[in-house]
């Protein structure tokens, strides 16, 4: 599937997950229930961040093809606050990413360019959909003192094993390209930790202002109308 010509949309989500209204009192051990699901989610949720790191090294290659599948992740969430659960903590994996292990190293950007591995991240589109898709739904249920169905949490965590199948096959690239799990991991885990809490920023530093200075480059592209149009339609 190709990401060049939409933005998909997290319409599919996971089967049976909804809002439990049962309170602590009706269902034995909720309390307990609900710290495990948690616990889970911000699991899930490192593993998504953690495949987006490595798709990030696979298209390092090309600095151009790199920006645009970052902008075509957090269009994706479209509304999403830059600094909500879910949306916040991928971007700073994005950032970290971005300028720890990448930037450093002045990868080329040409100006219409496309990376070797482009074709190949396009494969990977709906499974970034529906993972992103699938993880803003239960936090929002975990968020609203809810509880996930067990067979949702299940569904959500084989959609990621199929993105994680898929990116296996290409390991050997994104090593070559500088990508280490054990050194990135770490990190990711840690900001996932207290996943129901907002990312806190220094006050002047701005989230959006930091995600246009990020993709700054593809404002260098033929279309800049259609580039700065579609920065300007994520509201974010």
């Amino acid at each position: 599937m190709s990401m060049n010509n939409r933005v998909l949309r997290g319409n599919e989500r996971c089967p049976s997950c909804r809002y439990s209204p049962y309170t602590s009192k009706q269902v034995p051990n909720f309390t307990n229930e609900k710290k495990k699901q948690k616990e889970e989610a911000a699991r899930l949720g490192a593993e998504l961040s953690l495949y987006v790191a490595e798709v990030m090294f696979l298209l390092s290659d090309d600095m151009r093809s790199l920006l645009r599948f970052c902008y075509w992740l957090l269009s994706f969430v479209g509304k999403q606050q830059v600094n909500g659960p879910v949306v916040g903590r991928l971007f700073v994996v994005i950032e970290h990413v971005f300028e720890t292990y990448i930037q450093p190293k002045n990868r080329v950007y040409q100006d219409g360019g496309k990376s070797i591995q482009w074709e190949l991240v396009g494969t990977f589109g709906e499974d970034f959909s529906h993972g992103l898709g699938g993880m803003l739904h239960i936090v929002s249920i975990l968020r609203m003192s809810g509880r996930v169905s067990p067979p949702g949490l299940l569904y959500y965590g084989q959609k990621l094993k199929k993105l994680e199948d898929k990116l296996t096959c290409a390991r050997h690239i994104s090593e070559a390209n500088g990508f280490a799990k054990e050194a990135i991991q770490p990190y990711i885990v840690n900001l996932w930790k207290s996943l129901l809490e907002p990312i806190t920023r220094p006050p002047l530093v701005h989230p959006m202002v930091r995600f246009i200075e990020l993709l700054r480059p593809l404002s260098n592209e033929k279309n800049k109308d259609s580039c700065c149009s579609g920065l300007a339609s994520l509201r974010i």
